[in-house]
């Protein structure tokens, strides 16, 4: 009988429309929210979260990259959306494609601010891994951009039986300000904390938030920081 892991890592990955679709979907929470929004003509739904960063955005240009902004784009029509996957183009054509990070500095845009928002793709790296992709966007932020960078810690390599994870990110963070000129404004470090059922026992789940990333960070890129819109 073949080893079924080895037949899938050897079986021809399927390039067509549907295929690549449904891979695109799967890993995006937010684009449920643009499907329900096109067919709601009475009212839209906004993430909670994504309301605080567009609360808390100053004049200027503001580019949503690998988060799904589109859905938020049909509401203000002034967000610019950066995805990596091409696919989006043949359902939202006024998207930009970046496939590559590091050649966002090519698309000729200036942020004034700048939101990632739990994007997979930049999941499964360490904190220096992260910093890489800040070193990448912050080649198109203007002086003073405002930032809005989230991910959720279970997506990040880290010895989690030897390292104080709140201490661990929080000293990242605060780091980027003499490595990326980054200085931290505001953050919100939540990890769960399980309760047993009624049998006692705790459930498998992973640390959410699923949707928004349960590490979120707001920095601003060479300028001082904002009085906070709660």
């Amino acid at each position: 009988m073949p080893n079924l892991s080895e037949f899938f890592y050897h079986s021809a990955f399927k390039s067509d429309w549907k295929t690549l679709y449904l891979r695109y979907r799967l890993g995006r929470l937010k684009h449920q929210y643009w499907l329900w929004n096109r067919k709601n003509f009475k009212q839209t739904l906004v993430d909670k979260y994504d309301w605080d960063i567009l609360q808390n955005c100053q004049p200027g240009k503001t580019i949503f990259f690998g988060s799904a902004g589109y859905y938020l784009k049909d509401i203000y029509p002034e967000i610019e959306v950066i995805e990596t996957h091409p696919i989006v183009k043949s359902f939202y054509p006024s998207v930009l494609i970046c496939t590559d990070r590091s050649q966002l500095h090519q698309l000729n845009l200036l942020a004034d601010n700048f939101a990632v928002v739990n994007n997979r793709g930049d999941h499964w790296v360490d904190i220096d891994g992260l910093s890489d992709h800040l070193f990448n966007y912050i080649k198109i932020m203007n002086v003073g951009c405002r930032v809005f960078y989230s991910f959720r810690d279970t997506q990040i390599h880290v010895n989690r039986l030897t390292v104080n994870l709140k201490q661990h990110f929080l000293k990242w963070a605060r780091s980027l300000e003499l490595t990326h000129n980054l200085k931290l404004v505001w953050y919100d470090i939540n990890f769960a904390k399980k309760q047993p059922d009624e049998n006692g026992y705790y459930d498998m789940l992973e640390n959410p938030d699923t949707t928004n990333g349960n590490l979120k960070f707001w920095f601003v890129y060479q300028g001082a920081a904002w009085d906070i819109i709660a």
